[in-house]
């Protein structure tokens, strides 16, 4: 049990999460202000291979609760499952007034002052991009977005405007879900996971993107058909950066007032030199901690990856069986 402002959730599994989830949690711990001793609960909602041993000791040192259970759903197949089932989890063990989600491949670069939930806000996050959001009649995703709504009993009209950061267009509401806040009262995560069910369970596919965000476009949805009061985050508290959108979306001036980046495929060996020069402009701390313990790699042993690679097998031939049920739009 805690009594802190906020409770910070995120998803661990055997292999490159392990790597992920331990950097970003030491970034919280080193560069997160007030927020550097809040607690941090690392949850396996899912089966697989067990932690590393030397995973569990760095969670030790980093005062980071570790919760595994195995998601009794028919969808357990789908790893965007484990981020609502994870809330869901420790939304029954913590009192604090916030609870947060951390992707793991976030990098906490300074004190990420906006995520605490005033009085009259019950939820927070940030439009980073448009992504597969809709700009309206014209936009090819409108439709797609118009069967979504209609399958979690809202109407396309309800969703409001807002305008994405990056580049500064007005969408109908839709949160990256890469970093969220919201008040626990308001006992979010249980709509949050009957949202995504019930938008997997309506077989309706992107013709860009499958069902890859559905965990994203379950996020607004819920918060709109909750009908609670909501801000949204600047884009510094969610900066994307990574090999395939730098040359397009690179910028050192947002970069330089970021807080907390987004770094998905930055930490990793192929682009770990261009990533780590950019900061140093911008973040020169962060740079020397990041140059003393390298880019980033996958350390689970042998007998893990191979049991890992096991599972994959299994959940992408039943996520290709899915597929093939939906009607894409």
């Amino acid at each position: 049990m805690t009594e802190h402002q906020t409770t910070f959730v995120c998803c661990v599994e055997s292999g490159y999460l392990e790597t992920q989830t331990i950097r970003m949690i030491e970034s919280l711990r080193r560069w997160g202000g007030k927020y550097k001793n809040a607690p941090v609960f690392a949850v396996t909602p899912c089966f697989g291979p067990p932690l590393a041993k030397k995973t569990h000791q760095i969670f030790d040192l980093l005062q980071v609760e570790y919760l595994s259970f195995q998601n009794q759903s028919k969808y357990s197949w789908n790893k965007f499952l484990n981020k609502p089932s994870a809330l869901a989890a420790v939304e029954k063990l913590v009192t604090s007034v916030g609870i947060g989600w951390l992707d793991s491949d976030l990098l906490i670069v300074d004190e990420p002052d906006l995520l605490t939930l005033k009085e009259g806000e019950s939820f927070l996050a940030c439009a980073s991009d448009k992504n597969i959001g809709s700009a309206g009649p014209e936009d090819p995703n409108e439709q797609y977005w118009r069967e979504i709504c209609s399958c979690v009993g809202l109407n396309l009209e309800d969703l409001p405007w807002i305008k994405t950061e990056l580049e500064g267009v007005p969408i109908r509401l839709y949160w990256n879900s890469g970093v969220f806040v919201y008040r626990r009262s308001t006992n979010f995560a249980d709509h949050y996971l009957q949202t995504f069910i019930q938008i997997c369970n309506s077989r309706i596919a992107s013709q860009n993107a499958g069902f890859f965000f559905n965990d994203q476009i379950a996020l607004g949805l819920t918060m709109l058909n909750m009908g609670i009061p909501w801000r949204a985050l600047p884009y510094s508290h969610n900066y994307p950066m990574g090999s395939k959108t730098h040359k397009d979306w690179y910028n050192e001036e947002l970069l330089k007032v970021a807080k907390i980046v987004h770094y998905h495929d930055a930490m990793w060996p192929e682009f770990w030199d261009t990533f780590v020069e950019c900061l140093s402009k911008t973040h020169p701390s962060v740079t020397d901690w990041l140059t003393s313990i390298g880019p980033m790699k996958n350390e689970a042993p042998l007998p893990s990856r191979v049991v890992k690679k096991v599972i994959n097998s299994i959940r992408h031939r039943k996520e290709s069986d899915y597929l093939r049920a939906c009607s894409v739009i």
